[in-house]
C-alpha cells in the first residue's frame, strides 16, 4: 500500500461497525495485557518473596552495623528499604488473599 493510498483511506469516514470492531480489539488487548501482568505476579510465591525480603533486611542491618557514619547509614538504609517496596506490597496482597481464602473455606 502506497503513501497516497494510506492518506486516502484516512480521509474516508469510519462506520459505526468499524469503530465498534476497533473498540473490541482494544478492549481484548487490554484484557490480555492485564492477564499477563497477573500471571507474572502469580508466579511469585509468598515464601520466595518473604525469603528474599528477609535477606534484604538482614543485609541492610549488617551494613548499618558496620558503618560508623550515621548519615551514610541512614541514607543507605532508606534507599535499600525503598527499592523493594513494590514487592512488599505484592506480599501484603498475597497475605490478604490467603487470609480471605482461609476465612471463606470454613
Amino acid at each position: 500500500m502506497g503513501t497516497a493510498e494510506v492518506l486516502e483511506s484516512h480521509s474516508q469516514p469510519v462506520s459505526n461497525e468499524e469503530i465498534y470492531d476497533l473498540t473490541q480489539q482494544v478492549t481484548e488487548q487490554q484484557k490480555e495485557d492485564e492477564n499477563e501482568e497477573d500471571r507474572g505476579t502469580k508466579e511469585m510465591e509468598s515464601k520466595d518473596l518473604t525469603d528474599i525480603l528477609s535477606a534484604t533486611d538482614t543485609a541492610t542491618e549488617k551494613l548499618c552495623d558496620i558503618d560508623s557514619v550515621w548519615e551514610r547509614r541512614c541514607t543507605i538504609k532508606r534507599g535499600i528499604t525503598s527499592m523493594p517496596h513494590p514487592y512488599y506490597e505484592i506480599l501484603q496482597e498475597k497475605k490478604k488473599k490467603s487470609k480471605q481464602l482461609t476465612l471463606n473455606s470454613f
